[in-house]
């Protein structure tokens, strides 16, 4: 051990007796704060300016140090990637190139020993390096409100598992050739490969598990971001303790009298062993994980974790399916391998039996824009031309009866989509039709209850031109219910729907609710008992109307103690008709759900505003009195000083223009939505009624914010009491504040740019110039 202190001393001697370290340190940390100072210029104006923009306050920590998008943490990788060449080529390629190298070969120092010794003086360079880059992270903890440093300590860690990797590498490269040059430039080719290989041939099923575990890359993604895994730190073990042999076995190879074959099996032995390693710590079933965190970002939520644990007999298999003819190269060959780690290493971590895998076919529908762009072509000529664009063999293809056998595609719209099947049983995750388009923790903990639990349904009446769940007509409820393509409608949030014609049928029986969506004919005696019996059994019940419908949901209403008053409520305003109303949330509208209560707080704080407000177009003042056992809540009440209820008749020309107070209109605050609730049957039954049927359809954006969609999906997502959709909420962040303002920026950059730089730049000099005189 002190013959592999004392190299490394000598190492470091020369190392910063020389002006590169000294250089490359100053550049170093000015790059660094470059990239740090423009990220916290960013976040700490976004702070200082408030509004919409906090929300990206969130674990400030994670954000400024390890985004993907700008986190400067990843600017730091990217400049060592450039300088750590010029400070390992000279390693080995000094001493071969000065001769020196055959004065430590008869030495009385083993081989290892000179190695080891030189690796440690990179270790200690390496944590000169890192100390520069604590110079902002200090700075970090003292701007930032409560810093998570669990995270920064991880990352950092991986940082320094990083530079390690490279300075092994370096070492090696330098032991090839006498050339230091050559030897800095071959360093930054393997460091680019090494990078890049994550990418290359992963269209070739042979190879793509394998370079894409030697991608460097991702490996430290996981340890810079917080996320520590036994696989990942194997890597860099492997990498190092390789490249580590490598250099040992190049320079015991040059002291001995041996045949290329043995020298190449010494290497091939390295190589097999490092595999050997490589497969076993790749198993899921091996790999174990660490948080560090504060707010475990990386950790799937407690209630998905427990919902795993219950699919504990047997494997989850979980089937890609991607349509050539709609986003394939998400999903395309060469993407698998990432997919399955961004996606899916969550959920494979607490369950290791996780198998996915992927089916690709092609499908359309024949309204779809391909047939309209190549006119006379079949669907199958189609699929060849867009396989030629994608340089893949149709071979690879299931035709719509070949991938039908499986799953039906025309039901999932010839979507790209992914099949959970679990002992037989079978549930959809989809990708959605916005700007994230993966799945969410919220959708595939939706589609893993599917698996554990009877999934809710709910009944739309129907037959009497009731909105409907499944289809497209500008008032009908497929957003809300049934769109494959919105990850917030509910049967992306684990609901079954259907409709149901009282006229033919009885209300089906273990519905989680029942939904009358604007009846438009008089509700004939015979529905209408059913309709009571499904009330008096405790059934849930979702009620829209509109104030011209009334009379007939009259008879419906009275059975609740509920009524709508007559005439209509009117808010006059210059930019809409003045039976566009806009109602206020009562406290209980507010929190429907624990979802939906953070959102209205996070909104709060966002938008300023406390006055939480829905769209109606043409509604009624609902009065109530409790019978019958129900207890009545107020969910949305109108805003006495802006509307009124308009009781003498208005025609529809008059409503587009500013309608002025008459005296026959009623003054005050008016209900517009209830709630009524009460213990039946040892269960909360739940009915819901509205006077207005057009509002759940989603609005344009207008401001102030409005909240209708949210509050129809969370009203209706009641009737599962909390099971679905999944509450995947994690806690509120605590660094979500700066204790700094933007008036100090200035100060650091004075700082970082010129000062620390400076008293490097006097350290380096006082040395170089006392060697000098010695």
């Amino acid at each position: 051990m002190k013959k592999i202190l004392y190299i490394a001393k000598n190492e470091l001697y020369t190392l910063f007796y020389s002006p590169i370290a000294w250089i490359i340190m100053i550049v170093f940390l000015v790059m660094t704060s470059a990239d740090y100072l423009g990220v916290l210029d960013m976040f700490v104006g976004i702070f200082e300016r408030g509004g919409p923009g906090l929300g990206m306050m969130e674990n400030l920590t994670s954000n400024i140090t390890t985004n993907p998008m700008f986190g400067y943490f990843f600017g730091v990788i990217g400049n060592l990637y450039i300088f750590f060449p010029l400070i390992t080529m000279g390693l080995m390629s000094r001493e071969i190139s000065s001769g020196t190298i055959k004065l430590l070969y008869s030495s009385p120092i083993k081989i290892r020993e000179i190695v080891l010794g030189k690796f440690l003086a990179m270790i200690c360079f390496t944590l000169c390096l890192i100390v520069l880059l604590c110079l902002t992270l200090i700075s970090l903890s003292i701007g930032v409100v409560h810093p998570d440093y669990g995270q920064i300590l991880a990352s950092l860690f991986g940082l320094f598992l990083v530079l390690c990797s490279y300075a092994a590498i370096g070492l090696f490269i330098s032991a090839l050739t006498s050339y230091q040059i050559v030897a800095a430039i071959i360093t930054l080719a393997v460091f680019a490969l090494l990078s890049k290989i994550g990418s290359l041939w992963q269209d070739i099923d042979l190879v793509r598990n394998i370079t894409y575990y030697i991608n460097i890359g991702g490996k430290a993604y996981n340890f810079i971001t917080g996320l520590m895994n036994l696989r990942d730190f194997t890597y860099f073990m492997i990498i190092i303790g390789g490249f580590l042999s490598f250099t040992v076995i190049k320079l015991k190879s040059g002291t001995e009298s041996i045949s290329r074959g043995k020298k190449a099996m010494r290497y091939i032995t390295v190589i097999i062993i490092a595999f050997v390693l490589g497969y076993i710590t790749n198993k899921p079933q091996v790999n174990v994980y660490f948080d560090a965190t504060r707010d475990k970002v990386h950790t799937i939520t407690p209630p998905t974790q427990a919902m795993l644990a219950k699919l504990n007999n047997g494997e989850l298999e979980i089937t890609a399916y991607s349509n050539l003819l709609d986003g394939y190269g998400s999903f395309a060959p060469e993407s698998q391998n990432k997919l399955t780690t961004n996606l899916w290493e969550p959920y494979i971590r607490f369950k290791p039996d996780i198998n996915v895998k992927f089916v690709y076919y092609y499908n359309l529908d024949t309204a779809d824009w391909h047939y309209k762009t190549n006119p006379g072509k079949s669907l199958k000529e189609i699929a060849e031309k867009e396989a030629k664009s994608y340089r893949t063999s149709m071979d690879r293809f299931l035709g719509p009866k070949e991938v039908n056998k499986f799953v039906n595609t025309d039901a999932e719209e010839c979507r790209n989509f992914f099949v959970m099947k679990y002992k037989g049983k079978t549930a959809i995750v989809r990708t959605f039709d916005d700007s994230q388009f993966w799945p969410s923790e919220n959708e595939i903990a939706a589609t893993i209850n599917r698996l554990i639990a009877t999934p809710p349904k709910i009944s739309f009446v129907s037959g009497e031109i009731e909105r409907n769940p499944f289809l497209e007509r500008e008032r009908d409820y497929k957003t809300l219910a049934s769109r494959l393509g919105n990850r917030y409608a509910l049967i992306n949030q684990g609901y079954d729907f259907d409709t149901v014609s009282l006229k033919q049928n009885d209300i089906p029986s273990g519905i989680a609710g029942l939904v009358i969506a604007d009846p438009r004919t008089p509700i004939v005696p015979a529905n209408l008992d059913k309709i009571n019996n499904y009330i008096n059994s405790g059934g849930n019940l979702f009620i829209t109307t509109e104030p011209d419908r009334r009379e007939v949901t009259k008879p419906l209403l009275d059975k609740l103690g509920l009524s709508l008053r007559s005439g209509l409520l009117v808010q006059p305003n210059e930019k809409n008709s003045s039976d566009v109303i806009v109602p206020y949330m009562t406290d209980s509208g507010k929190n429907l759900s624990p979802q939906f209560a953070r959102t209205t707080q996070d909104d709060k704080i966002y938008y300023g505003d406390s006055l939480f407000r829905v769209t109606m177009t043409g509604a009624s003042a609902i009065e109530y009195q409790e019978k019958d056992g129900f207890h009545i809540t107020p969910l949305l009440y109108t805003d006495s000083k802006l509307s009124w209820n308009r009781i003498a008749p208005v025609s529809t020309d008059s409503l587009q223009l500013k309608v002025d107070s008459v005296p026959s209109d009623e003054h005050g605050s008016f209900v517009t939505a209830v709630r009524l609730n009460r213990t039946i049957n040892g269960k909360d039954q739940r009915i819901i009624v509205f006077s207005d049927a057009d509002f759940i359809p989603k609005p344009a954006r207008i401001k102030p914010k409005r909240y209708n969609y949210l509050f129809a999906f969370w009203n209706l997502s009641s009737f599962s009491y909390g099971q679905f959709p999944a509450n995947t909420l994690r806690p509120k962040s605590i660094d979500s504040a700066f204790t700094i303002t933007a008036s100090n920026i200035p100060f650091q950059k004075l700082l970082y740019y010129w000062i620390i730089p400076a008293l490097i730049a006097i350290i380096c000099s006082i040395l170089l110039i006392r060697r000098k005189r010695k």
